[in-house]
């Protein structure tokens, strides 16, 4: 039964020429190499086809529509991969026509500046392929202000287009051998990390429970994602949801064992590892799963166990009722309005990139620097509200510019102008997706020497460009911490206590349903308790990057975190026995608990520390999850709310 999660309409890889399945070989095999390939080729192409029209330069806006929609491929679904290329490449289409329209204007260019930037800040607030758009917009706006393209602004936003639907082209390159690919990793991805976390079973439990939890988030956001596009009921997909359903459970259950004081059986890491090889597309098991279960933590990991390895050996799968509220277009875009409306930090944000690209767009109509529409672009990549700290983007970009502009020079010196230049392109092309997914820093190491590359085949200016462009850059990264970062004291305060307290009541709200197996809304409420741990960590994260005078403060934080994270563990390990077998809970006892959670986030939201102690009830089916409520409120008692 190899290949279980295809059916027979698109199993294309059984009946493709062999020429097709070894040319799109490399790009399944590997997700990095598979990464560069894309890029690589997407970002060469159009300049090789330009050289042999005779005008490389042709070749030039394809080419960035290209890196533009290569970059934007973070991942995902096809579906969201297809969303996220198409809004970078609409985007850097309409910000080419806007520059081009607006060049030569003047100082009302730099009303046009600050114009588009509160556009691309609103429009950045709807979700990813929002923030790719709006990023596009704003930096294609700065550069056909600033670089002479001899396209007129219909024809080169429809070459713009061309490469970006290229890119767009190589990312799908895929899909007709493997359709849900992307989908399958992902869960593949889970039960390997459940590998993990059953194979170090007690050590560095923590940071396995947190790999785990991640990988878990984002393979339900890839498949119900691509699920929610589907036509009619689709039963892999379906089985999918059904799978990490199982292995959210073999969690929890094995919190439940440990609490015991027990081992997993050996048989529990081979099932998982059963199920992530027939998601590779290997044979499934020859056998059921056979489990010892003389607890009822035990049972519980065992009868998830043993329906995971049931799903992918062929058994008929029920409508699974994915942990996530479905949430249809009107109501995102609802959302999305009632956030520009009211909340105060997309306010910040926008009068904060609105002052800072003026600032800049002035220095440019200045003309106290050559190529002045360089520092435009810094700001605007430095100052993207979702890439993390403001400060460290700032501090990484100027590091990886300096090393960039340098690497940039030694190639302009020793390679001549012309088609030689393509090697470095393809070179610095191909290191792109490394450097995007290690740190903003390297990828600007790596994206300098490109763009100076791509600019000079236009203009021929040689060595002295990277320079230019170092010195724009680094008054660029000047102007954000000048206008955009020190000025602002909500800059100073990471939002950590806020998404503790929204954590604390998520986890209130679930302990209260927990117990009732018939509750349609006890799935949903536990994805949001680890949904909303997933937010705080990432939150606090890029708090520790800023300044000390900040990270200090937020460092406070990791106690009552950590505290809080066991209190999570600790209800969905008893949850996990009590549906196998073990005693539940009265419901006084779980409404004291959950109602002393809730008095802990409205105490950490009005910043005052936990001076009193509710009762709690005295119950040795409840007694985990009371000490851990307790020692939440003992962590916050000793430190104060910080």
């Amino acid at each position: 039964m190899r290949g279980l999660f295809r059916r027979p309409a698109d199993r294309l890889a059984d009946v493709a020429p062999g020429w097709l399945v070894e040319t799109l070989r490399p790009v399944q095999a590997s997700p990095r190499w598979g990464a560069m390939l894309r890029v690589t080729a997407a970002v060469t192409t159009p300049l090789i086809v330009g050289l042999a029209a005779g005008r490389i330069t042709i070749g030039l806006l394809p080419s960035m529509g290209a890196m533009a929609a290569s970059l934007a491929d973070r991942g995902g679904s096809y579906r969201s991969r297809i969303i996220r290329g198409a809004s970078a490449g609409i985007g850097g289409a309409v910000g080419y026509v806007v520059g081009h329209a607006a060049r030569g204007l003047g100082w009302w260019t730099v009303l046009v500046v600050v114009a588009v930037s509160v556009i691309s800040a609103l429009i950045s607030t709807a979700g990813a392929a929002g923030s790719q758009g709006a990023l596009q917009l704003l930096v294609m706006t700065v550069i056909s202000l600033g670089v002479p393209y001899p396209e007129t602004p219909l024809t080169g936003a429809l070459a713009y287009l061309s490469g970006a639907s290229w890119a767009l082209v190589l990312s799908l390159a895929g899909w007709p051998l493997r359709p849900r690919a992307p989908e399958e990793a992902a869960v593949a991805q889970v039960y390997r990390e459940l590998g993990h976390l059953v194979e170090e079973f007690g050590t560095d439990r923590a940071a396995r429970l947190a790999a785990f939890d991640g990988a878990l988030k984002i393979a339900y956001d890839t498949v119900l994602g691509a699920r929610s596009a589907a036509a009619g009921q689709d039963t892999e997909r379906t089985r999918l949801i059904a799978l990490l359903n199982q292995a959210a459970q073999m969690r929890n259950a094995l919190i439940s064992v440990e609490q015991e004081g027990r081992e997993p059986p050996p048989e529990i890491a081979e099932a998982a590892r059963a199920v992530e090889n027939v998601l590779a597309g290997g044979d499934p098991p020859s056998a059921p799963l056979r489990c010892e279960a003389g607890s009822p933590a035990l049972r519980a990991l065992c009868s998830a166990a043993q329906a995971a390895v049931e799903l992918v050996s062929g058994r008929e799968v029920t409508t699974e009722r994915p942990p996530y509220e479905p949430v249809g277009y009107g109501a995102r875009l609802m959302g999305v309005w009632a956030q520009m409306r009211s909340g105060h930090l997309i306010r910040d944000y926008t009068i904060r990139l609105g002052l800072c690209m003026g600032a800049a767009a002035v220095l440019s109509e200045l003309h106290w620097m050559q190529r002045s529409y360089w520092t435009m672009l810094t700001v605007a990549l430095v100052l993207k509200p979702d890439f993390g700290s403001v400060f460290a983007r700032a501090l990484q970009r100027g590091l990886g510019t300096v090393v960039g502009a340098v690497i940039g020079t030694v190639v302009l010196y020793a390679v001549p102008y012309g088609p030689a230049i393509l090697i470095p392109v393809a070179i610095f092309a191909a290191l792109l997706p490394y450097g995007q997914q290690r740190n903003w820093g390297l990828m600007s190491t790596f994206q300098v020497p490109l763009v100076v590359l791509l600019v000079d085949l236009l203009t021929g200016a040689g060595p002295k460009l990277a320079e230019i462009r170092l010195v724009d850059t680094l008054v660029g990264c000047a102007i954000v911490l000048v206008f955009g970062y020190l000025p602002w004291p909500a800059s100073w305060h990471a939002p950590v206590g806020p998404r503790f307290a929204d954590a604390v009541s998520a986890t209130a709200s679930y302990l209260r349903h927990a117990f009732d197996r018939d509750d349609p809304q006890r799935a949903l409420l536990h994805r949001k308790v680890f949904d909303a741990l997933a937010d705080l960590r990432t939150v606090f994260q890029r708090a520790v990057t800023e300044p000390s005078v900040v990270s200090r403060r937020v460092t406070t934080w990791l106690p009552a975190m950590t505290a809080l994270e066991h209190v999570a563990d600790a209800t969905a390990a008893t949850v996990a026995r009590t549906d196998h077998g073990a005693r539940a809970p009265s419901k006084e006892a779980v409404r004291a608990a959950a109602s002393s959670l809730d008095d802990i986030a409205d105490g950490v939201r009005a910043g005052s520390p936990m001076r009193h102690h509710p009762e709690l009830a005295d119950e040795e089916t409840l007694e985990r999850v009371n000490c851990a409520v307790r020692g939440l409120r003992s962590t916050l008692s000793e430190n104060g709310a910080p």
